[in-house]
């Protein structure tokens, strides 16, 4: 059965952007368990109200909208719990990403970019590295290096990744 038009456009729109709302709620949050909770919720919402959304509007604002209006409704009904921030901080925090979000985004495809051109050899120890549970010393076993080997090829990896992304951001060419 073929999807419907609305389904079909949904279902593109929150793949192009659900990972930026989920870097979103995580600024929001800084709790990957709270993040993923909300992040979830957020996708049912969207997919409910996805008939309220304006076709050629700006789906990302509107997304992050929704995401900041359920993570004040996860504080409120966390009240009881530790609060680390106000929620003037969250509305400025909201701001910030609102106002800086064209240039995180050509960070993040730069990064992406950047990523993609690296060797296979530094793309498999960057990954290994960033597994959940990963430490420097449990790649260091695995690979049969020592810690030290490890943190050293590491620290080359990101100041590789950084100049790259610098000067892919800053229009030169990466070299």
């Amino acid at each position: 059965m073929p999807e419907s038009p609305p389904t079909a456009e949904f279902v593109r729109l929150w793949t192009l952007h659900g990972q930026s709302i989920y870097a979103y709620l995580l600024t929001l949050t800084s709790n990957d368990a709270d993040a993923d909770e909300i992040y979830q919720e957020v996708g049912v919402t969207l997919w409910e109200k996805f008939d309220q959304y304006m076709p050629g509007t700006n789906f990302q604002a509107w997304a992050r909208r929704v995401a900041l209006n359920k993570v004040r409704s996860f504080r409120q009904l966390r009240r009881h719990g530790t609060v680390l921030c106000s929620p003037e901080f969250l509305d400025a925090i909201n701001e910030t990403v609102i106002e800086e979000s064209p240039s995180l985004d050509a960070q993040y495809k730069a990064l992406a970019d950047c990523f993609n051109k690296l060797p296979p050899k530094h793309k498999d120890l960057i990954e290994r590295r960033y597994q959940l549970g990963a430490t420097p010393a449990s790649v260091a076993g695995q690979l049969g290096r020592s810690v030290k080997a490890i943190y050293e090829a590491l620290r080359r990896i990101h100041n590789s990744l950084f100049d790259c992304v610098r000067k892919a951001t800053l229009g030169e060419e990466p070299s």
